[in-house]
């Protein structure tokens, strides 16, 4: 008996067509249109290439995204003046809905195209691009779905608000997911115009890495890409290929340009294992999504992360290195709401620099200010941070909120401070002495943080009154704390 021999069907630009429902509209432009016009119909439609006709309708050329990105910047001439004759590809490559895919794959990786027209009787009747190419394999590879699974669980992991995290894993999983063995990530750093570099495996030198010819020609060109690899890296043992991500980092939208808006950086990985001729097509697919979340994701992150640095720097006075002002009234409330939950104290002091001003008069403002930073570096040495919040409250006072603390127990730590402050010597001031004040909450629901700062500040300016560089408590005016 003999077996009929199998017939295996090749896949055709038609099979496209089946898979994906794709749909024969022809996105035209006509010659003498101008750029702008050409670009206004890419946007609008969502697509990287045009066909280009004559006033008659018969097919001229091509017009790609690449042809005004690379060609318009080029010349002298402004983009509304600009025709799409005088940028356009004249006689492209074509091909039919018989093409084989696999032909139509080898022409664009071997022309370093994407987009090719389809014709018939010599009449363009739609546009095959690589990634309608892309998505039919993924549809009918294996390799393809596990690309795509690969991608979603990176996009998953991606998002994360944590700037590091989101480096990490830019630097380690992605290189991972193109089995690629060095990489290099680097970051715009501000407002320094200069890059910050994070490696895996790579040992070029920072100044080789950051060449400006090379970064130049990074930027130049937005598209991920495959590269040679340059002597340098050659010589430290890096093998081709080489792939490049740019990203482009979008920063705080403030009263600048839009242009102004994104700051440049890039991923470059190399020795990247089993790249054939036919798999690069899809690895540059994927490179372009992982672009795209990447930048997505550093964005959100550094966005973030200069959100959380601001309300720090806010929140801490940049003098002293403790709370500032801002924080004081949403520290108290806090403070009130938890002692009132569960019924324990917390004591309230203000502390006040003795004769100040002369300090200021005699010694100059930068004496004043180094004993402002002296007084506060004492108090974060000699008090529990843990529990303890300081505040500079104002030129020369701080106010001190102790949880869990009643008024016996603040007044023997602000005379431990006191007599700290006493024994230092500062440079150019000599010895200074504080004076304090301190309350402590009543237990009563009226007794508000306002109430107990009142308080404090009273006994403040009885200690004052008394002399200075004295600890003076003063009682609640309220009922005995039931506490």
């Amino acid at each position: 008996m003999f077996l009929k021999e199998k017939t295996i069907a090749i896949p055709t630009v038609k099979n496209i067509e089946q898979t994906l429902e794709y749909q024969r509209e022809l996105l035209a432009v006509k010659e003498n249109a101008t750029v702008i016009e050409a670009a206004e119909i890419m946007t609008h439609n969502q697509v990287g290439a045009l066909v280009v006709l004559d006033c008659e309708g018969n097919f001229v050329g091509v017009l790609t995204e690449r042809d005004i990105l690379a060609k318009v910047t080029t010349t002298h001439t402004p983009p509304h003046n600009l025709l799409v004759s005088q940028i356009m590809t004249t006689e492209p490559f074509s091909c039919t809905l018989d093409t084989p895919i696999e032909v139509v794959q080898q022409l664009m990786a071997e022309h370093k195209i994407r987009h090719v027209p389809i014709v018939d009787d010599d009449q363009p009747i739609a546009m095959v691009s690589s990634r309608d190419i892309i998505a039919y394999q993924l549809h009918n590879s294996k390799a393809m779905k596990t690309a795509a699974e690969q991608l979603a669980m990176l996009s998953t992991e991606l998002k994360n608000l944590n700037l590091k995290d989101v480096i990490a894993l830019a630097v380690n999983e992605v290189p991972k997911s193109f089995q690629a063995g060095r990489a290099v990530l680097c970051l715009p750093r501000k407002p320094a115009a200069d890059l910050v570099i994070y490696r895996k495996e790579c040992p070029m030198l920072r100044k080789e890495l950051l060449e400006p010819g090379k970064i130049r020609q990074i930027h130049a060109n937005p598209l991920v890409r495959f590269e040679s690899i340059c002597s340098q890296c050659r010589k430290l043992g890096a093998e081709a290929p080489r792939l490049i991500i740019p990203l482009a980092i979008h920063e705080q939208f403030d009263d600048r340009p839009p242009q102004d808006h994104q700051t440049q950086a890039f991923l470059c990985m190399c020795q990247i294992k089993s790249v054939r001729t036919h798999q690069k097509e899809l690895l540059l697919y994927k490179a372009s999504l992982v672009q795209e979340m990447l930048s997505l994701n550093l964005t959100n992150a550094k966005l973030y992360y200069d959100y959380q640095k601001a309300r720090r720097d806010s929140e801490q006075d940049p003098l002293t290195e403790v709370g500032s002002r801002r924080i004081l009234e949403q520290v108290m409330r806090t403070e009130y709401a938890r002692s009132i939950r569960y019924k324990r104290p917390f004591s309230i002091a203000i502390v006040d620099i003795d004769k100040f001003k002369q300090i200021n008069d005699s010694a100059g403002h930068a004496a004043g200010d180094n004993t402002l930073r002296e007084i506060a570096k004492i108090m974060r040495t000699n008090v529990r941070m843990t529990d303890t919040i300081i505040i500079r409250y104002g030129g020369d006072e701080f106010v001190l909120i102790m949880p869990e603390t009643r008024l016996d127990e603040a007044a023997i730590l602000l005379e431990r401070l006191r007599k700290e402050v006493k024994n230092t010597t500062i440079p150019k001031v000599g010895q200074i002495t504080i004076s304090c004040g301190i309350a402590e909450w009543s237990g009563s629901l009226h007794d508000d943080p306002e109430i107990i700062l009142n308080r404090a500040d009273d006994a403040l300016y009885q200690a004052k009154r008394n002399g200075r560089d004295r600890v003076v408590t003063i009682a609640d005016t309220y009922l005995p704390s039931p506490l």
